[in-house]
């Protein structure tokens, strides 16, 4: 029994002194992390000049990566073999197949959008230029792409510039305005191609959109300007026009493709016969025409008319305005449509039966085309309803009534402050009859 009791005591004592000396410690897990992944180091450093460079180009960061998407966001200029990304803790690691080739200037690019644990994403390029050779020059070209068919900036397209008569290929991609800028190349002349990359190959496909141009980029040139690259699907064929449809005296014809809103057109290129014989045509465009409704299948307000945008709509009451659209690039040229629209010398006769033939129509790859369509005139609309209309006032404020009318009293109101008229009192009710008497 005391045995025991000496081994309690001793137990006690033991776990009194841990307590004193134990220490209060900070939860596990600590601040949640906000902040994107931030590079702390590079191997080689960036604008290094070396004879020749091995092994992988190392990016190390402040914190563990993600590996998701990792290997479609780094790029290497020039284009001198395939790619292998890797990821190991905090650093990103970017090898190419058959090694870094001496005489070049090299440009390893990390694209916005790296993440790490958390979810956390930059949202800027990183780039690394370094040299296996020549000294790395101070020059810069940029320019913009845009999709044709609307005028809009072209997000995350593919942009080669192949220098001539070499044939390195310089890489880099378009950002959220279209914009695209290559820094640190040669002096010299290059050929440009832009394209859409649906498949991901990092290759121009047969089925993807493209555009071509050149640039010349001098020594010490750091703005020089590639202008405006319009992607577009590739086409073999010539527009066909398949439909039309006539209100009053304006004709759209539909064709299959979008139409060059450039082109030169005359009234001789569309005959309209109906049952009074040929309609005569003294407008002609492509598109619609400025103040009417668009192209029925391209524009669905006058957005889409060549030049303008739409205001914004009032508000209705209870409603906040809705917003004007956002204006598109009118540097760009006129919008592109799918439609021909003809203005006639007189209305057309609601419900007869027009024969539509064009001819001589340009397509925006420069392939000519045209066709033939039957329609059936459409009713004008209806004129809207007529509003009740509101007499107009007289000097003193007063409405003026048109002859013969009678004035139409309307209850007043006191004025603010003004007590209200005491109602009047209730009339009695007539007494009743007495009840007759009994004999």
């Amino acid at each position: 029994m005391r045995m025991d009791a000496e081994r309690w005591i001793t137990a006690a004592l033991t776990l009194a002194a841990a307590a004193a000396c134990a220490h209060i410690e900070a939860p596990p897990g600590g601040p949640e992390d906000k902040a994107a992944p931030q590079l702390i180091a590079t191997r080689p450093d960036t604008m290094a000049r070396m004879g020749s460079y091995q092994g992988d180009v190392l990016f190390v960061f402040d914190e563990g990566l993600s590996e998701v998407g990792i290997d479609t966001l780094v790029t290497v200029s020039p284009r001198t073999g395939g790619l292998d990304v890797g990821k190991s803790g905090d650093e990103l690691s970017v090898g190419l197949r058959g090694g870094w080739r001496p005489g070049r200037i090299y440009q390893v690019t990390v694209g916005a959008g790296l993440g790490d644990r958390f979810g956390n994403r930059t949202t800027e390029p990183i780039r690394l230029v370094f040299s296996t050779g020549p000294e790395i020059p101070a020059t810069a070209v940029g320019g913009t792409v845009i999709d044709r068919t609307t005028n809009q900036p072209l997000r995350g397209a593919w942009v080669e510039a192949v220098l001539r008569p070499d044939s390195l290929v310089y890489v880099t991609r378009t950002d959220s305005a279209g914009a695209w800028r290559l820094t640190q190349v040669p002096a010299g002349s290059y050929g440009l191609r832009a394209y859409t990359d649906q498949n991901r190959s990092r290759q121009l496909e047969a089925f993807e959109a493209r555009d071509t141009g050149t640039v010349t980029v001098a020594a010490g040139d750091t703005a020089a300007r590639a202008g405006r690259l319009a992607v577009i699907l590739p086409d073999t064929t010539p527009p066909v026009a398949g439909t039309a449809r006539g209100q009053g005296d304006v004709v759209e014809i539909r064709f299959d493709d979008f139409l060059d809103p450039a082109q030169p057109l005359s009234a001789a290129q569309v005959t309209i016969t109906g049952p009074e014989g040929a309609v005569a045509i003294t407008e002609l465009r492509v598109g619609a025409f400025p103040g009417a409704e668009g192209d029925s299948a391209t524009a669905a307000d006058s957005t889409r008319v060549q030049g303008g945008t739409r205001p914004a709509q009032p508000a209705r009451p209870g409603q906040p305005a809705s917003p004007a659209p956002a204006a598109r690039d009118t540097s760009a040229g006129p919008l592109p449509a799918q439609s021909i629209f003809a203005r006639t010398a007189r209305p057309l006769t609601p419900d007869a039966t027009y024969r539509v033939s064009v001819r001589g129509v340009r397509n925006l790859l420069g392939l000519v085309g045209g066709g033939d369509a039957e329609m059936k005139a459409a009713r004008p609309a209806p004129p809207p309803a007529a509003r009740d209309s509101v007499a107009p006032a007289d000097s003193a404020g007063a409405r003026r009534l048109p002859p013969g009318a009678r004035p139409v009293p309307t209850p007043t109101e006191p004025a603010p402050g003004t007590p209200a008229a005491p109602r009047p009192a209730p009339r009695p009710a007539p007494p009743s009859a007495p009840p007759p008497r009994r004999r």
